[in-house]
Parts: structure tokens; C-alpha cells; sequence
């Protein structure tokens, strides 16, 4: 039994919980459909200045986590930083209407290894 499991079981919150959760917290909304709108503008009016120099921010993946990536982190699956920090808000969330403190990541994924990145290709110079 993992830590992740645990650290539910011992709040009372499901799986299925984070997962709606996740559809919440990873929702664009009005504001990341506007922040996606001045994106697109700024590339097709101004080439030269960078994203930071206007001031426009970068909009929310609108991508939550699915039920299953929510029961391999409850089974201690090695899973991406990406997806583990989706678990994390989604917990959060979740902690937050219940009125309780906020976790860290070390608290509901301590001795779980994180899924490993795809390796860069090796660029073959001619010659």
C-alpha cells in the first residue's frame, strides 16, 4: 500500500474524487480562452518581441488527469512530473473543500519514483 493510498484513505477521499476534481482545477475557462486569443494575435501582428515582453500569459493545458492515470498514482505507478503535479492539485482541491491544510508533493509521493523522460536523439553530423 502506497503513501498516496494511505494519505486518501485516511482523509476519506476517492479516486473519483480527484479525478473530478482534476476536470475543475484544469479547466481554461474565460481566462485562459482570452490569454489563448492574445496569443494568437501577438503572432500574427508583432514577429520580433517575446510572449514575457508583452506581458501575455500562458493559458492553462485544459487537460485534466483520467481515471486511470488517478489509480496508477493510488498503486504507485512511476508516473510523469506533470501528471503527479495534476494529482497534487487535484488533492489540494479536494483538501480545500473539506477545509483542511494543503500537502506537499513529498507528503503523497515520498519513496515513489517518477516516471523517466523520452531521451533526446542523438544528431549523426555527417563527415
Amino acid at each position: 500500500m502506497g503513501t498516496l493510498k494511505t494519505f486518501i484513505d485516511s482523509k476519506g477521499i476517492t479516486s473519483k474524487a480527484i479525478a473530478i476534481a482534476s476536470h475543475r482545477v484544469e479547466a481554461g475557462g474565460n481566462e485562459a480562452r482570452s490569454a489563448q486569443s492574445a496569443r494568437t494575435k501577438k503572432r500574427r501582428l508583432t514577429k520580433e518581441k517575446s510572449y514575457t515582453e508583452l506581458n501575455l500569459a500562458k493559458p492553462k493545458s485544459d487537460r485534466a488527469l483520467s481515471q486511470s492515470q488517478v489509480d496508477g498514482a493510488v498503486n504507485d505507478k512511476p508516473l510523469p512530473k506533470k501528471v503527479r503535479a495534476k494529482v497534487l492539485r487535484a488533492v489540494n482541491a479536494v483538501l480545500a473543500t473539506k477545509k483542511q491544510p494543503a500537502v506537499d508533493m513529498k507528503a503523497i509521493f515520498e519513496g515513489v519514483a517518477a516516471k523517466p523522460g523520452k531521451k533526446a536523439k542523438e544528431v549523426v553530423k555527417p563527415g
